[in-house]
């Protein structure tokens, strides 16, 4: 299996059944230290061959037994469609085109992918919530699972800043999420070791970097997790903090944006709503004060023991604002 990075990573396959033109195969979600629910659970994917194309390949990817649909908009998935994200997607066909080019066919398929257990499992979630109904989501933009749990997430932020300060860095970037990380080390073009993953942590990643000599820290993220952090919510994840809508509907009252929007942002159903709600009226004001809180939350965190920058990230890869 070959990986968003490039490389390939071998995947242990509990069965698999060929009959005619359809082909099925069962692996098991080993989610090692991540304390995921779905750890343990089957994955399927079921192929149904129908032929050959003239032109170009034809992948139909489907959600099945188990898999959400998404139902509401500010989702990475547009309503109406199976909840599995965009990288499982560019995963799937890309698995789908490499066999394809081994056994020499252009081909036109239909890849439906089902886990049985996960209507069941989709209630220790906040999909229900979120507007995914009928299971869970098939998330990822690595292809591997990185570490979650407490323990071992905090002990590798602290490894990351050893290594980034012991090649001589004095400035580490601390990022909530790839997707940001991504557009930051295009932004800044600093050392590959200043850039470390905080995930949920944030909090730990800050106050642990004012034990060390460094002269800045700059903290990257998207808006969903900027806003937990200008509210005041520096261990991020859904069951520690959620996106508080009231929060960001009374800066929308106090930059004046007017009644509509501030009652659409009261109903949001996601940040990412919000996001584009305040763009499309263009209330950036409220996004750059938001950047601006993430900053001064985080300065008095480590009591201005030295300088902080933040960077928020937009949704189409963009730099929003630096505070």
């Amino acid at each position: 299996m070959t990986l968003p990075s490039g490389k390939t990573l071998k995947i242990k396959v509990r069965s698999v059944k060929v009959s005619g033109n359809k082909a099925r195969a069962v692996v098991i979600k080993d989610a090692g230290d991540d304390p995921d629910v779905t750890n343990g659970a089957e994955i399927i994917s079921e192929v149904v061959y129908k032929g050959e194309n003239k032109k170009r390949p034809k992948i139909i990817i489907k959600g099945g037994e188990g898999v959400g649909v998404v139902t509401k908009p500010g989702l990475k998935i547009k309503p109406g469609r199976p909840a599995i994200n965009p990288v499982p997607l560019k995963m799937i066909r890309r698995a789908v085109l490499e066999a394809a080019k081994e056994a020499g066919v252009i081909p036109s398929v239909e890849v439906t992918i089902s886990v049985p257990k996960g209507r069941e499992l989709a209630k220790k979630t906040m999909n229900q919530r979120l507007g995914i109904i009928g299971g869970i989501s098939i998330l990822g933009t690595s292809g591997i699972v990185e570490p979650m749990s407490l323990k071992a997430y905090t002990h590798s932020i602290s490894c990351g800043v050893d290594v980034a300060t012991a090649q001589g860095c004095e400035e580490v970037v601390f990022s909530t999420g790839r997707s940001s990380e991504k557009v930051v080390e295009k932004f800044l073009k600093l050392p590959e070791a200043a850039y470390i993953l905080t995930g949920d942590h944030m909090g730990f990643a800050i106050r642990d970097s004012a034990k060390r000599t460094l002269k800045r820290i700059t903290i990257a993220g998207q808006f969903g997790k900027f806003t937990k952090l200008a509210s005041g919510h520096f261990e991020t994840h859904c069951e520690d903090s959620s996106v508080e809508f009231g929060f960001l509907a009374g800066l929308c009252e106090r930059y004046g944006s007017g009644e509509e929007v501030v009652k659409r942002v009261k109903r949001a159903n996601t940040a990412r709503e919000v996001f584009y709600l305040l763009k499309g009226f263009r209330l950036e004001g409220i996004l750059k004060e938001v950047c601006g809180m993430v900053k001064r939350n985080s300065s008095a965190l480590i009591n201005k023991a030295f300088k902080v920058r933040t960077i928020l990230v937009g949704y189409d890869n963009e730099v929003v604002c630096i505070r």
